[in-house]
């Protein structure tokens, strides 16, 4: 998907969906109507899913390399307890849906619920989620695209990592075009933007590594939900990450001042480094924070 469109060809509004290879699910209600996939709740008769649509600019274009990604993703996820990637991916001759199971709340959700999280079940749900990234990790599955809107918290504090982007969505920006941005990362229209800072390049610019995620962007993306769950605030907007690169804007000042416990602090610090190679691995973070951030 991603990587295949242009600005100019993606169309704007939403599509058709009634197909024979969704007969099985009963379409609810819209739950987002971003321009690049709209997402749907819809009832199956094992539960109840959520259905990514994604419109074709022609019929000439095919979504399989894409979709043979998400099913060797799902394959090797299978037994990591802390993520949901997707469970089924359908193509037709006008659209691409991606379908996994619906949990009702997302930590950007959660964060703002009564009761509010206490400080023991915000280092339960940090802890999830870094075994999560290294799990993903170890089995050479990278995510792209970590935010509080993509990991889902059940009434329990069961954390899930999901909505897995690497397969199908750019891996650098252009950092003259915000329009790129909102139009495949921005899409609860917050202005957050949680992508590790090396993914935006200069005009003329072209990317120097192979056009992957790499594993300390995951790294990046996750200390800024971590530090919007510990701090309850947004942890960059998109033009305050470009003065982050630009060295004019601090974090560790403004937002992460106002984490009470050092060991959380010095942890998400760590993980919002501007140089990428000064970031660590999430095994890392679990053994030298084991008994200090977390107590496990």
């Amino acid at each position: 998907m991603g990587q295949g469109y242009s600005l100019t060809t993606l169309p704007a509004g939403p599509s058709a969906i009634e197909t024979p290879e969704l007969a099985d699910l009963i379409f609810e209600k819209g739950l987002q109507g971003a321009r690049f996939l709209r997402t749907v709740r819809a009832r199956h008769k094992s539960g109840i899913v959520v259905a990514k649509v994604c419109n074709k600019p022609g019929a000439q274009i095919s979504f399989s390399d894409i979709a043979k990604a998400l099913r060797r993703e799902r394959k090797l996820l299978a037994d990591v307890p802390n993520v949901l990637p997707y469970q089924r991916v359908i193509e037709t001759s006008s659209v691409g849906v991606l379908v996994r199971q619906y949990i009702h709340s997302s930590l950007y959700d959660r964060i703002s619920t009564r009761p509010f999280l206490e400080s023991i079940e915000k280092k339960w749900i940090a802890f999830q989620l870094l075994c999560a990234v290294r799990d993903c990790h170890d089995r050479g599955i990278y995510h792209g695209d970590i935010k509080t809107e993509n990991v889902l918290v059940t009434s329990w504090g069961w954390a899930f990592l999901t909505d897995f982007s690497s397969a199908f969505k750019p891996v650098y920006l252009p950092e003259d075009n915000p329009a790129e941005f909102s139009t495949f990362f921005d899409t609860s229209a917050r202005r957050t933007c949680y992508l590790a800072p090396e993914r935006f390049l200069p005009a003329g610019q072209k990317p120097s590594e192979k056009d992957v995620v790499q594993w300390n962007m995951d790294v990046f993306s996750l200390g800024c939900v971590l530090a919007e769950l510990f701090t309850e605030a947004p942890t960059f907007t998109l033009s305050q990450l470009f003065r982050y690169r630009k060295g004019e804007y601090d974090p560790t000042v403004t937002l992460l001042s106002k984490i009470d416990d050092e060991h959380i602090r010095r942890l998400i610090g760590n993980m919002l480094q501007l140089d990428p190679e000064k970031r660590w691995h999430p095994q890392d973070y679990l053994d030298e924070h084991k008994g200090k951030a977390f107590p496990l």
